[in-house]
């Protein structure tokens, strides 16, 4: 494991409500007896900037959400420092499935004890994500999301805004590639991951680990409300193999195509369109994280 020394801090200066815990983080860190240098960014571009103008550093350091964090993976990605996590965000799907806690205090000693797990990363044409990539009800909540609600009622504005969508969505017709194995389908939601979570706490497969090295794929074929409503439980488990309206699988690769341009939701922002091609890059980011995430943890008892 290496010895964190020293490391540099980015946090969003216009996210005023989360500047109290980034500082928390700081402390906690510098208690820990790491020098930690702050930088104030105002836009991603300054940030990715900030990041590939920094001196040699053992850490980086970022207070934030998945939309943050993936923003900010293009840089990330040209570094060989490991990535500390605070997660500030509304859902913290990736900090979730790494099992890194929102507390400033317990997110320091993961910094201090500074062991480095190798997750997977996704590519999205050539956008980087760390969770999922995913079309259909999906694009439209992230859309509704840009109301304000989510910043008012924080987690609990997905459960609503997933519900709104469904009764305004339309199914999608796809012509999709699975690792060179070609299909149509006709679906309300497919998604593409290399993570194990997304969308505010939903589950792509509950055997899906951040470092396993493959793309989960799911897409719903559901079209009632009442399927939709029958799916979420598996949904938010990621058991969604045990309903026939589901199609499920592992891949290195899969194509996306439409017969018009589909938005696509990467991170939970909308930043592309099909045609689409998703990889998997393995191993690809260093994160300071838990040995094992609690999923992981082993049953029983010897």
């Amino acid at each position: 494991m290496p010895e964190i020394r020293n490391a540099a801090c980015f946090v969003n200066a216009k996210a005023r409500a989360a500047e109290a815990r980034a500082s928390e983080f700081i402390a906690a860190v510098e208690a820990r007896g790491i020098a930690v240098s702050l930088h104030k960014t105002g836009s991603l571009e300054e940030a990715l900037q900030a990041i590939r103008d920094l001196p040699e550093t053992d850490a980086i350091l970022v207070g934030g959400g998945d939309g943050t964090l993936s923003g900010m993976l293009p840089a990330l990605l040209d570094l060989k420092e490991p990535l500390g996590v605070l997660p500030l965000g509304t859902a913290n799907d990736f900090a979730r499935a790494l099992s890194i806690p929102v507390d400033p205090e317990q997110a320091a000693d993961i910094v201090a004890a500074g062991h480095v797990r190798k997750v997977d990363i996704g590519r999205m044409n050539d956008r980087p994500f760390l969770n999922v990539a995913s079309l259909g009800i999906s694009v439209e909540v992230a859309d509704l999301h840009e109301d304000g609600v989510k910043k008012v009622l924080g987690r609990f504005a997905y459960p609503m805004r997933w519900v709104e969508a469904w009764r305004r969505h339309r199914p999608l017709r796809l012509k999709l590639t699975i690792d060179g194995d070609r299909r149509r389908v006709v679906c309300s939601l497919l998604g593409v991951g290399c993570g194990r979570h997304y969308g505010g706490g939903l589950t792509l497969d509950e055997e899906a680990r951040p470092d396993d090295g493959t793309l989960r794929l799911y897409y719903l074929a559901a079209r009632r409300t009442t399927d939709w409503f029958r799916l979420l439980p598996s949904l938010w488990r990621g058991t969604l193999r045990q309903h026939g309206e589901a199609f499920t699988a592992t891949a290195r690769e899969i194509e996306i195509r439409a017969s018009r341009p589909k938005k696509i939701n990467v991170d939970g922002d909308i930043v592309g369109q099909t045609p689409a091609r998703v990889t998997v890059l393995p191993g690809r980011l260093s994160v300071l994280a838990p040995p094992r995430a609690d999923y992981e943890q082993p049953t029983g008892t010897e």
